[in-house]
């Protein structure tokens, strides 16, 4: 009995296959390209920046290899706006955050995203108002 269910799992996972292999390519699912996870999610993690910056790297050779930022958060996070990732059609700002002086992450937003990030950034910077009686 267990040697029949066996067999009949294989043959089942078999036939699943040579349908998956006989669809048309238009009928598969397309792997997501850089445009279109940041066209979707506004914002794409990048595991480097260039040949010589990524996570760990100083603020300092951040300057020296892209240049100064085009504009800087109040939390520190640095901004490279017109930006694009190699071999991609995605193209926004690139995103840089540090910790302790060196590069935590790495990403690459849409204005809209980054419009956001620094609305964010203003209000935790700006000082609270109380209304007082």
């Amino acid at each position: 009995m267990k040697k029949q269910t066996r067999s009949s799992l294989f043959f089942a996972l078999l036939a699943a296959a040579s349908l998956t292999a006989a669809l048309p390519a238009a009928a598969q699912p397309a792997p997501h390209t850089a445009a279109q996870l940041l066209a979707r999610h506004g914002h794409v993690a990048l595991t480097h920046a260039g040949e010589h910056v990524e996570p760990g790297t100083f603020r300092i050779q951040v300057a020296a290899k892209l240049g100064q930022p085009d504009a800087r958060l109040a939390d520190g996070t640095w901004l490279y706006h017109r930006r694009q990732i190699a071999g991609s059609d995605a193209e926004g700002t690139l995103v840089v955050r540090f910790t302790a002086g060196r590069v935590h992450t790495l990403s690459l937003a849409t204005p809209a995203v980054v419009a956001a990030w620094r609305q964010e950034a203003a209000r935790l910077a700006a000082p609270e108002l109380l209304a007082k009686k």
